[in-house]
């Protein structure tokens, strides 16, 4: 009786859950956000017609965490995640999506035939190229991704990610920047967003008042996630080391001393 062969799915590339927030704080949790949800219909987007899409926005807003969960979901074995030094050269380029393709061996140091093999191996299966910290990627390899793309071949669906002058190196690259199908910029959550969300995000949180979150938030959250993580990691770490310890107003004050004080704002005294 003959058997049909099963397939052994591909290793994910993209890294596991327990590495998506800041500092792996404990107890977090992925919070259903408007960002994650617009997130994920750029990228559907993006699979259904083989297309380039942009998740842009300012640092620590959680860009790479949605991106990230969105593709778990919906491309786990066929995203490609290559995230490049700033400045990486096109042989730099080249040597990591070849070996993020699996390809044998090493890549061909003719430009011509190194290429010729990625491409025919983007054209063979579907995959989706992640391509996160866009900011650091130079004009050739800006370049480089769009004629791989191809206009007519359309050979993967592309996200690129990134933050600060990510979307104004695409916008100084016209023939990237009109073929990038559609945008996503992050914001930082509103104080509505935080009073709402981030009870639910880490169990001390859970029982605050909204007046210590929006205080919370006002000096030091700003409605960035990577903020609120450094927050509560402090907090969090002096309430396990403190049993007596309870979540008040001197207990923030306290953990705001120990965050640069740029990042926080100063009340004003009248």
């Amino acid at each position: 009786m003959s058997t049909t062969p099963t397939t052994v799915p591909r290793p994910s590339q993209l890294p596991p859950p327990s590495q998506d927030h800041y500092l792996g704080l404990t107890g977090a949790n992925a919070m259903a956000t408007k960002a994650i949800a617009e997130t994920k219909t750029r990228i559907l987007k993006a699979i259904k017609h083989n297309a380039i899409v942009c998740i842009h926005g300012h640092v620590g807003l959680g860009k790479t965490f949605a991106v990230h969960n969105v593709l778990r979901r919906h491309a786990p074995e066929t995203t490609v995640r290559l995230r490049y030094n700033n400045g990486a050269n096109m042989n730099e380029i080249r040597t990591q999506l070849w070996r993020r393709l699996d390809l044998p061996g090493q890549p061909p140091q003719s430009v011509g035939p190194c290429d010729q093999q990625i491409q025919d191996a983007l054209e063979a299966d579907p995959r989706v190229l992640l391509i996160d910290e866009v900011q650091g990627l130079g004009t050739k390899a800006l370049e480089y991704f769009r004629t791989l793309w191809g206009d007519d071949a359309r050979r993967a669906a592309i996200v690129l990610v990134g933050s600060g002058n990510a979307r104004q190196k695409i916008l100084n690259n016209p023939a990237l920047h009109s073929r990038i199908l559609d945008w996503y910029q992050f914001s930082p959550l509103t104080p509505t967003e935080v009073e709402s969300i981030i009870p639910a995000y880490q169990r001390i949180w859970s029982g605050a008042q909204p007046e210590l979150i929006l205080y919370t938030d006002d000096m030091a959250g700003h409605g960035s996630f990577r903020n609120w993580a450094r927050i509560t990691l402090l907090l969090h770490d002096a309430l396990e080391d403190n049993p007596n310890l309870t979540l008040s107003k001197d207990l923030i004050r306290w953990a705001l001393s120990r965050i640069d004080p740029t990042t926080r704002h100063t009340p004003q005294r009248g």
